[in-house]
């Protein structure tokens, strides 16, 4: 039963350790809309730095599709969208609730690359 106990323990603190270091590349074409969702049990917070070939300025909507989230500071629930205009190297905070799902569109005329880390 202890031994039991200590390995669900360990799986569990792996899983959070796990999450924690998590990163995600997303790319995003001209005019390209991709669907993103938190299947985890848990609210992801994290933090993405946009990159583009050319460092002028870009836009991306975001709609929340599903839950709510907070992007940079604004906080959106189910149905409601914001816009934000990125450069190349831009920083992005993000919140997103469990089941939380989202549309990125890119509005731009190049293509955008997010690395998210949580």
């Amino acid at each position: 039963m202890n031994k039991t106990l200590t390995l669900s323990l360990f799986i569990i603190f792996e899983l959070f350790c796990f999450q924690a270091n998590a990163q995600k590349i997303i790319k995003l074409s001209p005019n390209e809309t991709k669907l993103l969702a938190n299947n985890t049990l848990w609210t992801l917070n994290a933090t993405c730095v946009v990159q583009s070939i050319h460092p002028k300025n870009s836009k991306i909507k975001i709609n929340i599709l599903k839950n709510s989230g907070i992007i940079n500071g604004k906080k959106l629930s189910t149905g409601q969208g914001t816009l934000i205009q990125v450069n190349s190297n831009s920083t992005l905070s993000v919140s997103a609730e469990s089941g939380t799902q989202i549309n990125l569109i890119n509005l731009g005329t190049d293509e955008l690359q997010a690395v998210c880390s949580t």
